[in-house]
């Protein structure tokens, strides 16, 4: 038996008929789809099937009365969930899906289910936890990748197919933007990614930093002049929003932008292999994965610089550097022409820093959107923003200064440059003064990150994590290590 799984939509009709069509070559027999249609119409053209399709919601399906009433009308193929996951048994297949990657990945750890399916990401993946398969089957839409795809997994192999559509669309055409721009309102649509915004700025290709201020023109230099640059900093200080109007600016520039991110870089070393000589805990990164996702990155970075000699061409890093991650790139490394380059001016490293009043909005803005409970969020939940933040005075009393430690420590932007410039005491370091709170609306913080950051092949992740392991076969030694990660 052979199931299509679909996800995020978002009322691309053009693409989902020629995934139907696919779907109809390839002998399948039911339909899931994981979410994100964001139109009824979408629903009812799933209703009008010949085989089954069953739904879970999204955090884009806004008509959700009108899908339900699509799946509840006479001779209706569409069955919709009352959640964003479910447990399916499917020809004694046991399956978990879930729009959100954060809901599936524990369940596959699990070793309960055969095969784990998410969305929420638009990026199309398939690997392995131990005998699970984790797939995520990319977006319908071919909004963020510029690809439209599903899977199909064939439950008596049990083996799994990424399709990737011919002819696919974009909806973010500029011909579709102007005419939706000028007739929207006529036509009633009222998704938030189609519908025009009079008084906010919205996250598409547009820069919402205004060009009169310093912050823009401190971004615009580092755009036009860099051949790398890192932006780090702690969760909640505007990181992700930064590096999206980077990529705006640098591409305005004529720049061709590589991009790393440490989220999506150092999920590649979470293979079987790594995790038997690496184990996870539930919502942690083993310190491990640490130093093989940063000694992955210095080889990566320095055969870039080799390959990319280019005036043109620029490499973009997210390093939060916090807790280890990517702190290689502040450490003074013993290869010569790489240590070299971090110290050239060629090498940037930015990290916003809000003032006092832009913090407390963001902190404010974190608590209206993310319980402490949530099973699902994106971004540092409010109490983990408060633990970083108590972490990093406790560094800066560590060089010299006297902040009392009972209690939660008031946030102190004087304090969080202290720290930065000690721990990138080797580096050219800018602090990016934020005193300016941007008119955005964010519907899903997804949308600031870019979607094409380079990863390691599960062969490749292998072979590090090998390397690690026979460089500290103790692993008291690797927590030794990670622990004095802002002793540069």
């Amino acid at each position: 038996m052979k199931v299509a799984i679909l996800s995020d939509i978002h009322e691309n009709f053009h693409n989902l008929i020629l995934a139907l069509q696919e779907i109809e070559k390839q002998d399948i027999t039911q339909i899931i789809c994981l979410g994100d249609l964001m139109n009824s119409g979408i629903a009812k053209l799933l209703a009008a099937q010949a085989i089954p399709v069953y739904m879970i919601w999204g955090n884009n399906d806004g008509e959700k009365v009108d899908i339900t009433l699509a799946s509840k009308r006479e001779n209706s193929s569409l069955s919709v969930s009352s959640n964003v996951y479910d447990f399916l048994e499917i020809n004694q297949r046991k399956i978990f899906i879930s729009h959100y990657e954060d809901l599936a990945i524990p369940m596959a750890k699990s070793a309960e289910y055969d095969a784990v399916f998410f969305g929420h990401t638009h990026i199309h993946s398939v690997e392995k936890i131990k005998d699970c398969w984790v797939v995520n089957p990319g977006e319908i839409a071919a909004g963020k990748t510029k690809k439209a795809s599903f899977a199909i997994y064939d439950t008596a192999n049990n083996e799994v197919e990424i399709i990737t559509l011919a002819n696919s669309v974009s909806l973010k055409t500029p011909l579709m933007e102007a005419y939706i721009e000028e007739h929207g309102a006529k036509m009633g649509l009222r998704s938030k990614a189609l519908t025009p915004t009079k008084d906010r700025s919205t996250l598409s290709d547009k820069n919402i930093i205004p060009r009169n201020s310093a912050v823009y023109k401190n971004l615009e230099k580092t755009a036009a002049t860099a051949k790398s640059v890192v932006f780090s900093g702690l969760p909640g200080v505007g990181k992700s929003l930064y590096i999206h109007q980077f990529q705006l600016l640098a591409a305005a520039k004529g720049r061709q932008v590589t991009v790393i991110q440490w989220d999506i870089a150092r999920k590649s070393f979470e293979t079987e292999e790594i995790f038997e000589r690496f184990p996870m805990g539930d919502g942690t990164v083993h310190n491990g994965v640490k130093l093989c996702a940063g000694k992955w990155l210095m080889d990566t970075v320095k055969d870039w610089l080799q390959t990319h000699t280019g005036d043109k061409e620029l490499l973009l890093i997210e390093a939060p550097l916090v807790g280890h991650r990517f702190i290689e790139l502040a450490t003074i490394q013993e290869d010569a022409s790489l240590e070299n380059f971090f110290r050239s001016p060629a090498f940037q490293i930015i990290a916003p820093i809000p003032s006092k009043k832009v913090r407390a909005k963001i902190e404010a803005d974190r608590r209206a959107q993310i319980s402490e409970d949530a099973k699902v969020w994106t971004g540092a939940k409010p109490s983990v923003m408060l633990r970083l933040w108590k972490m990093i005075c406790g560094i800066a009393n560590e060089f010299g200064r006297s902040i009392p430690m009972d209690g939660q420590p008031p946030y102190d932007p004087e304090i969080y440059e202290f720290v930065f410039s000690k721990i990138l005491q080797h580096r050219h370091f800018t602090p990016l003064h934020i005193d300016e709170i941007y008119p955005v609306a964010i519907v899903d913080e997804s949308e600031l990150h870019n979607t094409g950051s380079l990863a390691a092949d599960a062969a490749t992740a292998n072979e590090y994590a090998k390397a690690i392991a026979d460089q500290y076969p103790d692993l008291e030694e690797i927590d030794l290590v990670v622990n004095g990660w802002y002793l540069t």
